[in-house]
């Protein structure tokens, strides 16, 4: 059987917090339990060929940058010929300065490619790098921001940009956005940000009883209707995604009746949770993205292990993981206000039970990490690597088809 090879991707932003580009990274085989890597070029060799063979560059990142690390031994002797247009050369850290590697990374800027250096540390060494270099990534979680004050105006004024990794939370992004950093990578986009003594405003605690009430394993299908209708702007933009051509539908849907005939509980159930996240103009659009992924990627394991088409528990389950973000309030006093199943309850704070199991794998395959319940979780329902990086490949190509972003 050929093999398959797993990859991960995390967004890079700019400061307006749009999605510019990806890191693609490194993913274990399903047979292995640690995320260290020993041959780095193996890692960057594995990566290109998942993203330009086994899938395509378009399917995983659409038309943003590509970021991918490289060793200097595949930049000096082994770059494959790849279209330029896309793909940043991440240089890894801690990469020996040769003559050889600065005269390639010049040659292959001259070429069109993006060089990036990873983990940036500034020596006697490595400042013959920064002559080669359009980006900077800086770990702030590891080097406080601060220190690189004095340096950021300098290179940003060599035309070199300088990018805020690991970037946990959303006040320091504020910070590194205020010194001077125009890209951020991390994990504060999909982190809430918490203020002591908050509560809910008025529109927010609006969505979530409408989010309570359609989510009710007791709500019948005329309830839900009538929840809908009494909603002007949420019954405009059923209407308007329905009417959008997806669904090839033989004639125009012109009532939310029609449209919960048309689209069937689940579906509509679905549509209407991500519409009322959608509408929360206040959070980055890659927000809504990553739940809209999460959603469908779980929906997508879903039907492999329920044997169903479309178990709605599933995508409501990956979508509501990041249900915390949106409102900046911790996920069991949220849970609490929603009237969810104990099943996704369950799998929403202890990742417990196949729905569980599904949702963990899921995060770990975003975020680039692997826990033995994510090998245990596909030797336990018999899904190989293949059958998950085409669930991936159509989960990404769903979300493009499907924004919803205003």
């Amino acid at each position: 059987m050929s093999q398959s090879h797993l990859i991960a991707r995390q967004p890079i932003c700019n400061e307006s917090l749009k999605v510019i580009g990806f890191e693609l990274l490194y993913r274990m085989n399903q047979g292995d339990n640690h995320a260290s890597i020993t041959d780095g070029d193996s890692a960057t060799i594995d990566v290109l060929l998942a993203a330009y063979n086994d899938l395509s560059i378009e399917d995983v990142v659409g038309q943003d940058l590509a970021f991918v690390n490289f060793t200097s031994n595949i930049i000096v002797n082994r770059l494959p010929p790849l279209p330029s247009k896309q793909l940043v050369i991440e240089l890894l850290e801690n990469q020996q300065v040769t003559p050889e590697l600065l005269k390639s990374l010049k040659h292959l800027r001259h070429k069109g490619y993006k060089i990036a250096l990873d983990d940036f540390c500034l020596n006697k060494e490595t400042i013959s790098l920064v002559e080669c270099a359009d980006i900077i990534k800086l770990d702030v979680l590891t080097d406080p921001p601060e220190k690189w004050a004095p340096y950021i105006p300098k290179l940003t004024a060599r035309g070199i940009t300088m990018l805020a990794e690991k970037v946990e939370t959303y006040e320091v992004y504020e910070q590194c956005r205020d010194l001077g950093f125009e890209l951020f990578q991390g994990y504060f986009f999909s982190k809430p940000k918490l203020i002591e003594g908050k509560t809910l405003s008025r529109n927010e605690t609006s969505l979530i009883q409408l989010i309570s009430k359609i989510n009710n394993p007791e709500v019948n299908y005329n309830e839900i209707v009538k929840i809908i209708s009494a909603d002007a702007g949420l019954s405009y933009n059923l209407l308007r995604t329905i009417n959008s051509g997806m669904y090839s539908l033989t004639a125009k849907v012109d009532s939310v009746k029609q449209a919960a005939v048309a689209l069937g509980l689940n579906h509509l159930k679905n549509w209407i949770n991500l519409l009322a996240l959608g509408s929360m103009d206040n959070k980055p659009s890659i927000l809504l993205e990553t739940a809209m992924l999460r959603a469908k990627m779980c929906e997508s394991i879903g039907e492999k292990i329920t044997k169903k088409s479309e178990p709605g528990e599933y995508f409501t389950t990956g979508l509501f993981s990041t249900i915390d973000a949106f409102f900046d309030t911790p996920l069991i006093t949220l849970i609490d206000k929603l009237s969810l199943s104990d099943e996704i309850t369950d799998a929403l704070l202890h990742y417990n039970g196949p729905i569980g199991h599904t949702l963990q794998f899921v995060i770990n395959a975003q975020e680039a990490t692997t826990y033995h319940s994510s090998s245990n979780l596909l030797n336990q329902y018999n899904i190989d690597d293949q059958t998950l990086n085409q669930c991936y490949c159509d989960s990404l190509q769903w979300v493009r088809n499907n924004n919803i972003v205003n």
